[in-house]
């Protein structure tokens, strides 16, 4: 297999995906407010070299954005102006951790946990 049939490992990291569109359509919104939303940290918003803009499905919990999400978004952005490194660190499975992904925190509205881990971690990559 060539490096052109390669799987993009980040298809497997960041899960499935929503466009603008159709992530308007999941919550009721319109395509300039997931956008916006996206530019404020309301959503997690990955843009592509394509320059394509993807929402990952990981965000919404029963057809709503996640409780805590934009707080969570704020402090990894202070660690490091990255939201692929942001998918990374919410959806990837933990080895050994009491939860298999970070974003599971918020699920369970464990908001406090994933902070202080949010906080660690972005400590951890500024410095």
């Amino acid at each position: 297999m060539n490096a052109e049939e390669q799987p993009d490992p980040w298809a497997k990291i960041v899960g499935p995906c929503y466009t603008s569109k159709s992530m308007a359509r999941a919550l009721g919104w319109t395509e300039a407010d997931v956008i916006d939303a996206g530019s404020d940290l309301r959503l997690l918003m990955l843009h592509t070299e394509d320059d394509v803009f993807l929402f990952p499905a990981f965000q919404l919990q029963r057809g709503e954005v996640v409780e805590g999400l934009q707080k969570v978004l704020l402090v990894l952005q202070a660690g490091v102006d990255d939201p692929w490194a942001w998918a990374q660190w919410l959806n990837v499975e933990l080895p050994d951790e009491h939860t298999p992904r970070n974003i599971t925190l918020l699920y369970e509205g464990r908001l406090e946990e994933a902070l202080r881990d949010a906080r660690h971690d972005a400590s951890a990559w500024s410095s």
